[in-house]
């Protein structure tokens, strides 16, 4: 295993002498190196030791995704037919900790793992611009190292805003002065910073603040939902900066069950899919109709988004993901009825499957 410290040959006493100055790199000369394969964390998508992050309005499963993509490189598990490099993960919660460990239990218990020993949460923010900050993050991170004998692979700030310092997200000085922080702790721990953030009005028109933040970053994924009242999301590769950009693909999200609390009630978080799907699919949106109201979308996606998950579709487990959405079930019934009348839904037993039962309805 590389130890911090023999990583930068140094020790924490000298961190205290930042602004570090980068180890310096010998000189290469012509087409030298060009034959040398680029190493990835998650392969085709997150390169090793670089600047990343993911950007989108509230709302769009951005955190989802960078929890998901965390708990792949903690357990060295492929995602989406992708290869992981196993490692160590430090995830930064800055807007806090509770929801963070529910939905990392969700994803234990959908992944089969009893225990996710390689990731570790650090349930408050931390500033890069600041240099003592910086130095607090290094022993952080020599702590997760030793703690788990695996080296630092990902480190998580979950959000920008949050991690940011109080300072003007539109300043390009405040804005560098958070670049040359990420950068410092790239440098001294060799793993990737993947930055959370937070689209502006348009999010076609990138993360919000400063245009310093997108021209630093090695790769950037842009985050949206895929149509309104549907549990799934739209990732999008707006920058790659040494390798072919991944195509765009949709990943919907189920709800697990995962504790009962003291009241006797279910206690549930969603769960990202990490097996996408094309954004063109046939079965991308429910066909409008008549009467077709946002429960019922909200009830068509949660079975087509468990199907595409290869889970079990039964009525109470279909019901449970609408509770987890906030949405009052009374008239489930109904709106299962609508749905199974039209040709988009049909029962087999207890379980509800895409589609009119023997075939497509336009016979």
């Amino acid at each position: 295993m590389n130890n911090l410290a023999s990583k930068i040959n140094t020790t924490l006493a000298e961190v205290d002498a930042l602004p570090i100055k980068p180890p310096k790199v010998e000189l290469q000369y012509g087409s030298m190196g060009y034959d040398k394969e680029q190493s990835f964390v998650i392969k085709g998508l997150i390169p090793e030791c670089s600047f990343a992050s993911i950007y989108g309005p509230s709302g769009s499963y951005k955190s989802f995704l960078a929890l998901d993509w965390a708990c792949h490189i903690a357990t060295g598990k492929d995602w989406d037919g992708h290869k992981v490099k196993q490692g160590a993960v430090l995830y930064v919660a800055g807007e806090g900790g509770f929801g963070v460990t529910q939905r990392i239990r969700a994803w234990e218990l959908k992944h089969k793992v009893t225990n996710l020993d390689n990731l570790a949460r650090l349930p408050a923010p931390i500033f890069p611009s600041d240099s003592d900050q910086i130095k607090t993050m290094i022993e952080y991170c020599h702590e997760i190292e030793t703690k788990t004998g695996q080296d630092l692979k990902l480190i998580i700030l979950d959000t920008l805003a949050r991690c940011y310092g109080g300072n003007d997200e539109n300043s390009s000085r405040d804005m560098g002065a958070f670049i040359k922080g990420c950068d410092t702790i790239k440098q001294l721990t060799g793993a990737t910073v993947l930055v959370v953030h937070h689209s502006g009005k348009n999010v076609d028109s990138g993360g919000r603040g400063s245009s310093s933040l997108p021209a630093a970053l090695d790769v950037e994924y842009r985050v949206s939902r895929n149509g309104e009242g549907e549990q799934a999301l739209v990732l999008t590769c707006s920058k790659m900066k040494d390798a072919e950009q991944p195509d765009t693909k949709v990943y919907d999200l189920t709800s697990v069950h995962i504790r009962t609390d003291s009241d006797g009630d279910d206690v549930n978080s969603l769960c990202l899919n990490s097996v996408g799907r094309q954004l063109n699919d046939d079965d991308e949106a429910l066909p409008k109709a008549n009467r077709m109201s946002s429960n019922h979308q909200a009830l068509w996606q949660a079975v087509r988004s468990r199907t595409q998950a290869g889970d079990p579709t039964t009525k109470a487990i279909i019901i449970d993901d609408l509770k987890a959405q906030e949405i009052n079930v009374n008239h489930f019934s109904r709106w299962l009825t609508k749905l199974i009348e039209d040709g988009h839904l049909h029962l087999e037993n207890d379980t509800i499957l895409i589609g009119c039962k023997g075939g497509d309805k336009s016979g």
